[in-house]
């Protein structure tokens, strides 16, 4: 198992891409520390990885506080004995028009997929610093490296995580922490159906622009994940690994 007996912790464990991180870390034999504001759905993914024989240890954590995520990696540590990778998978979604954008609404994705990524980014780092090893995974998008139509703030901000990633990347490596992001592309999650609904999108016509036309299924993604949490990925850093059936290299049509 490539991940036996480390400690991982992510944040959106609850559900979606953050879930099945989780899982897939579990099957590999990790113990897990989840961090999310949903507390049933945190429950729920607790259970089923301690169904699959590993430990699994879970707090409330809002990313726009100050020390929520700080107090996962303590939790992970005290109760699970370490922290050896870190999965920043909370994330929000935004659909305004640019010239239509409230100031709030800016700031809250902001607050999330930046500031959310990057402090988490560094909770885990700081602990991985004095154990002189660990990965760090991070989650950008595919709407990072392309710009689309009423996605000014959730494109900048996916943007920022991937810049934010290569520097980590360059500044944690003496310190033997890779830092790499994964770039998923149109998943089945809720967040994704949430903004499905949202933005009255037309589902024939969004998978028209993927070349493999469908979906990315929550596990697609997770191995991914788990690929860079691993040894498998031993030299690479500050490198965005897309997932996303060949959007990119089409390019969006729209």
């Amino acid at each position: 198992m490539r991940l036996a007996n480390r400690v991982i912790g992510i944040t959106g464990g609850a559900s979606g891409i953050g879930r099945a991180c989780a899982l897939a870390a579990a099957a590999e034999g990790a113990d897990l520390a989840l961090g999310d504001i949903d507390a049933d759905g945190l429950a729920a993914t607790a259970s089923e990885i301690q169904d699959l024989g590993r430990r699994a240890v879970t707090r409330i954590v809002d990313v726009t506080t100050d020390d929520d995520q700080e107090a996962l990696v303590e939790l992970a540590v005290d109760e699970l004995g370490g922290l050896d990778g870190w999965v920043g998978s909370a994330g929000t979604g935004s659909g305004q028009f640019a010239l239509e954008h409230t100031r709030n609404e800016w700031r809250r994705v902001m607050e999330v997929n930046v500031e959310g990524v990057f402090f988490g980014a560094q909770a885990a780092g700081r602990h991985m610093v004095t154990t002189g090893s660990g990965s760090i995974v991070t989650v950008a998008s595919m709407y990072g490296q392309r710009a689309v139509k009423q996605r000014a703030a959730y494109c900048t901000s996916k943007a920022s995580v991937v810049m934010l990633t290569q520097v980590l990347a360059l500044e944690l490596a003496d310190h033997g922490i890779r830092v790499n992001a994964l770039a998923p592309g149109y998943t089945d999650t809720p967040l994704f159906n949430a903004g499905k609904e949202r933005d009255s999108v037309e589902m024939d016509r969004l998978i028209s622009y993927v070349p493999f036309k469908r979906l990315a299924e929550a596990e697609e993604i997770a191995a991914a994940a788990i690929f860079l949490l691993s040894d498998e990925a031993s030299f690479v850093t500050g490198h965005i690994l897309t997932v996303d059936g060949g959007w990119v290299a089409h390019g969006p049509r729209q």
